[in-house]
């Protein structure tokens, strides 16, 4: 500890080190709280101001001070945000991803931050992105998702030496309910295949008169190969070599090889486009702009069919329920888990397992004969009980 002392010099008559009230020089001496000893001058003829630098030494050394930023260092929130999303554009991640990020962001972050009056990025606390998520207007997964992003771009801040600690991490994870993966049965689909010979009578539109015929060629190759629709838009011709479907998937980027039935691969071979080099899209624009084309459609189609599921409810269908048909209908028919994960193009098994575990068949058939052996071994114990009576 730190404690002041006077030098007296002539003409005071004090002798006395104590002593506060001359106008001698003051010191400071004593041990600091690392352990080292120092003397040094207070500079200053005031008995308080010399106290308050020695209180003021034994802080500054003191080890376990928390550490406080250096304001001319910090970061401001928008900055970033403009780093981080500059980083996801360069390392070339998918249009999707970076929107979505642009959205959380851009557009709600940074709005939220300027209404709560926060400027920089220590200020977004544990406490205060509890509050930015409970703002938020979402589902369940939605919620969960932008969570992880959150993760990871207090996960970022962290890489550049902006914050010390991530406090995304810090808040309770969200609690999910995963619902069943759901598919369409044979008879569904050929309800909606039926329905695209009547979709568009309407005239009018560019290339109205082949629309139809686009939309049934496009239901069926997302049915047989498990694409998904923005690779199935953006499919190019010189991919499909015989009845062999040749591609990279738009967002894990394996490599896929696709077997399809001549019907499906008549019919793309004969499907009329203003590109030859792709079956469907224009080879103008965005691509994500021409799914949305054809996922407007789908929707169109959807309503027209009006399919109910087992409880009489409409059932809700999306473009992607057509990889889920292609996935469980394998699975069903017997195909290993491992092989329908490499024709979905997953990047690992266990995404595949995560989302279509439940249509193994070989899993099914194995809990079926452990369920028959339970059931059998507990239906013949009263049997014999009888006998011996």
């Amino acid at each position: 500890m730190l404690s002041v002392y006077t030098r007296h010099y002539p003409p005071c008559t004090q002798a006395d080190s104590n002593h506060r009230r001359c106008h001698c020089p003051k010191w400071i001496n004593g041990t600091l709280p690392t352990g080292q000893f120092v003397r040094v001058s207070a500079k200053t003829r005031s008995w308080e101001n010399a106290e308050r630098k020695a209180r003021i030494m034994e802080v500054n050394a003191d080890p376990l001070r928390p550490v406080l930023p250096d304001v001319s260092l910090r970061i401001t929130i928008e900055e970033a945000v403009r780093d981080f999303l500059s980083d996801e554009q360069a390392r070339q991640l998918a249009k999707t991803t970076t929107c979505q990020s642009k959205t959380l962001f851009q557009k709600q972050l940074l709005e939220w931050a300027r209404g709560e009056s926060l400027n920089f990025i220590d200020e977004l606390t544990t406490v205060r992105l509890r509050e930015f998520r409970a703002s938020w207007k979402n589902g369940a997964l939605t919620t969960q998702r932008k969570h992880h992003r959150l993760n990871g771009f207090f996960d970022f801040c962290i890489e550049n030496e902006w914050l010390h600690k991530n406090p995304s991490k810090k808040m309770k994870p969200v609690q999910v309910s995963p619902d069943p993966t759901d598919y369409f049965t044979p008879t569904e689909f050929a309800k909606i295949v039926d329905a695209t010979y009547a979709y568009a009578d309407w005239k009018g539109g560019r290339d109205f008169q082949h629309r139809a015929f686009r939309l049934r060629a496009l239901v069926l190759l997302m049915r047989w190969s498990g694409l998904s629709i923005l690779d199935a838009v953006t499919l190019e011709r010189r991919r499909l070599e015989g009845d062999r479907l040749l591609l990279y998937r738009h967002k894990t980027k394996v490599p896929v090889y696709v077997p399809l039935p001549p019907v499906v691969t008549n019919l793309l071979q004969a499907l009329p486009n203003s590109n030859p080099r792709y079956f469907f899209w224009s080879g103008n624009g965005d691509p994500h702009t021409a799914k949305k084309g054809w996922q407007r459609s789908l929707r169109l189609l959807f309503r027209t069919v009006n399919l109910k599921s087992e409880d009489d409810q409409p059932k809700h269908c999306h473009p992607h329920m057509f990889r889920d048909t292609f996935a469980v209908e394998l699975l069903l028919a017997g195909v290993s888990l491992d092989q329908v994960s490499l024709l979905l193009g997953h990047s690992s098994i266990k995404i595949t397992e995560k989302h279509y575990a439940p249509f193994v068949k070989a899993r099914q058939q194995q809990l079926e004969i452990s369920a028959r052996m339970a059931w059998d071994s507990s239906t013949r114990s009263p049997v014999k009980t009888e006998a011996v009576m």
